[in-house]
């Protein structure tokens, strides 16, 4: 039986999966910054965002010195993205020491010889009372 729950995971995975950029940015409205990651030649809609970064063979380092380090000592800032598995790992770590955790991760292509996992994810602050 479907519950409540999949049905809002199936509702915020199908405009990726459907390649609908108006649908895409619709479902992520809110979002102050988009992440992906150069090893993958997918992404669609996401790669012509406005506000989107790119790391360079997954590395976290510039985006978190430049960018995130400082955004996440504020109130809401939401980042989402598609990245290797690896590098949304380090930025779930560093999410913790700043009230964020990562709220939607799903699966997008899976691990093969050369390169992790390509997931797309969500990352929000913890608490319901801090404005996103």
């Amino acid at each position: 039986m479907i519950d409540r729950r999949d049905l809002l995971k199936i509702g915020a995975v199908a405009p990726i999966a459907l390649g609908m950029p108006a649908a895409l940015r619709a479902a992520t409205a809110g979002v102050s910054l988009w992440v992906r990651d150069t090893r993958f030649q997918r992404g669609g809609p996401l790669i012509l965002a406005p506000g989107t970064v790119a790391l360079n063979g997954g590395d976290v380092t510039p985006l978190w010195t430049g960018t995130l380090d400082d955004a996440w000592r504020k109130r809401g800032f939401l980042v989402a993205g598609m990245t290797g598995s690896d590098a949304l790992f380090v930025l779930e770590q560093l999410a913790w020491h700043r009230g964020r955790r990562v709220v939607e991760r799903s699966e997008v292509a899976p691990q093969d010889g050369t390169r992790p996992a390509l997931v797309r994810w969500l990352i929000a602050p913890v608490h319901a009372s801090v404005v996103a």
